[in-house]
């Protein structure tokens, strides 16, 4: 691996993640037959770039890319399996009865190639779903126990709610005993509604991970929005957008879900950039964007 690139310690896990993470949703895809497939070929190629360039963290889901992806990324990391954090998701609709959990865990294991986890998230959860189905039936002892067999690492989950929704999940699974120990939550130039959460969460020792760092591509387009906004030289929208989210102290890596081989050679040089934004800066930014 290329030794540019930037880590920054993960929560309390003792890990060490990479600035820029790959989010596996976006990978090229083709249709033969009536069904989607995703190009194999080209997955490899951008996975080993990113691998070489310092990239540690690869967060996938069962769902994604047409339920194709997990496979995919198995085989993508096979080479390097041991040098890299492997990230998925349960989907909370599969918890019907006991051993659900379980089952959807060894699923994405089998799917995966691997025999453990580094992160498994509950998937896009809720207050709701929080305390109607993973406190309900008790999930955390499902996480906990495959967490004491050694098939998951670290329990975290992905989060769709109102802010405070992230203290609550956070304070109620300390208190049973079975603490989160990473977050991944919307986070961007143009939606900070997290932002308070995520000093929240830092400040408790979970690892915080933002998706959508250039706001779903609506960041990417070339404009003159940094030099209006700080009188400075002007620099692409699409650094201006990482940079922010990288120069939050309260974050530990920006997930890109990343389509092209030169995706990920432009994401990865700027997560292995230096210089970065100052703390001045960067508050000096979010003001101007208010």
């Amino acid at each position: 691996m290329v030794k540019s690139m930037n880590y920054r310690k993960f929560g309390n896990t003792g890990e060490k993640i990479s600035a820029l993470g790959f989010g596996c949703m976006r990978f090229p895809e083709y249709e033969k037959d009536g069904k989607m497939y995703v190009d194999q070929d080209k997955v490899d190629e951008m996975v080993a770039e990113a691998y070489r360039q310092g990239v540690n963290y690869f967060d996938t889901a069962p769902k994604y890319c047409n339920r194709n992806s997990e496979e995919a990324v198995g085989r993508a990391v096979k080479g390097f399996r041991d040098k890299v954090l492997l990230s998925t998701k349960i989907p909370l609709d599969v918890c019907k009865k006991p051993g659900d959990y379980r089952r959807a865990l060894e699923h994405s294991l089998d799917k995966l190639g691997t025999d453990h986890l580094d992160f498994y998230h509950f998937w896009g959860i809720n207050r709701k779903e929080f305390d109607q189905i993973i406190m309900a039936q008790d999930l955390l002892a499902d996480a906990a126990k495959a967490k004491e067999e050694g098939l998951i690492r670290h329990i975290s989950f992905s989060f769709h709610d109102e802010p405070l929704a992230i203290k609550y999940i956070i304070d109620e699974s300390k208190k049973r005993g079975i603490p989160m120990e990473s977050m991944l939550v919307q986070y961007n130039l143009l939606d900070r509604t997290n932002e308070e959460m995520l000093h929240y969460a830092a400040s408790n020792g979970v690892g915080t991970i933002a998706m959508g760092p250039v706001g779903g591509g609506r960041l990417a387009a070339p404009t003159e929005l940094y030099a209006r906004l700080t009188g400075k030289k002007s620099i692409a929208t699409y650094e201006l957008a990482f940079k922010f989210v990288l120069g939050n102290p309260d974050l530990n890596c920006a997930l890109s879900g990343m389509q092209t081989l030169d995706m990920v050679k432009q994401n990865a040089k700027l997560a292995s950039d230096s210089t970065g934004f100052s703390k001045e800066e960067w508050q000096q930014l979010g003001e101007a964007m208010e």
